[in-house]
Formats: C-alpha cells, structure tokens, sequence
C-alpha cells in the first residue's frame, strides 16, 4: 500500500508511460469522412502482461460513429485517438482536470468537438 495516498494502485498508475511502451498495442488508422478531421489513429494498448487487443474491423471498411473497432481481452487496457496537428478540437473534461485524481466521464458524452 503507498502509505502517502493510502492506495494499492499508485505504483502502476506512475508506471503508465512505461508500461504503454512495452505492453501489446494496435494502431487502427481512420479516414474521417469530415474533410476537418481528416485522418486520425486510434491506439489500442492492453496494459496487463497477458492482456491482447482484437481488431474486428478491415481494411476499407466503413466505419460509423460509436461502432466497434475491436476489443480487449484478459486485462487492463487503455486508449488514445490521434488527430493531425491541422484538427482544431475543443475538449469538455466535465468539471474535472486530466490526471491521477480526474474522475470518470459518463460512457457515451461528448468529450470533444471539432471548431
């Protein structure tokens, strides 16, 4: 137990970049069809040593808002989306701050919006 936060998972929430260097990942790039997006990259890092990343989508397949992309198994695993630097986003962190201490945001909110 980190006796400073009285938490189990202070030691891997710390190791998270490294972590993320080593564990399974998979990169699924995106062709927006908003010409303000354009093209962007999903990451798919399964952060526990057994853990795996299963893509189901293919190449040149259409993809809608919301619809799967892939999926995790036996582990924890954590997500990044890409934009080029040209994408103009403004984010809604939901009274929270990014970090250690953020809280979490309801599944299917708005999160980002393209100006």
């Amino acid at each position: 137990m980190d006796i400073v936060n009285g938490s189990y998972d202070y030691a891997p929430s710390s190791s998270l970049p490294f972590l993320t260097a080593v564990a399974t990942r998979t990169i699924i790039f995106i062709e927006s069809d908003n010409p303000y997006i354009g093209l962007m990259c999903f990451i798919a890092v399964g952060i526990a040593e057994v853990s795996s990343c299963e893509v189901t989508v293919t190449q040149g397949q259409h993809v809608d808002k919301g619809q799967q992309l892939g999926m995790f198994h036996c582990g924890g695993s954590t997500h990044c989306l890409i934009f080029s630097p040209h994408v103009n986003l403004s984010f809604d962190f939901h009274r929270t701050e990014p970090g250690l201490n953020a809280t979490n945001i309801p599944v299917c909110s708005c999160i980002a919006v393209v100006n």
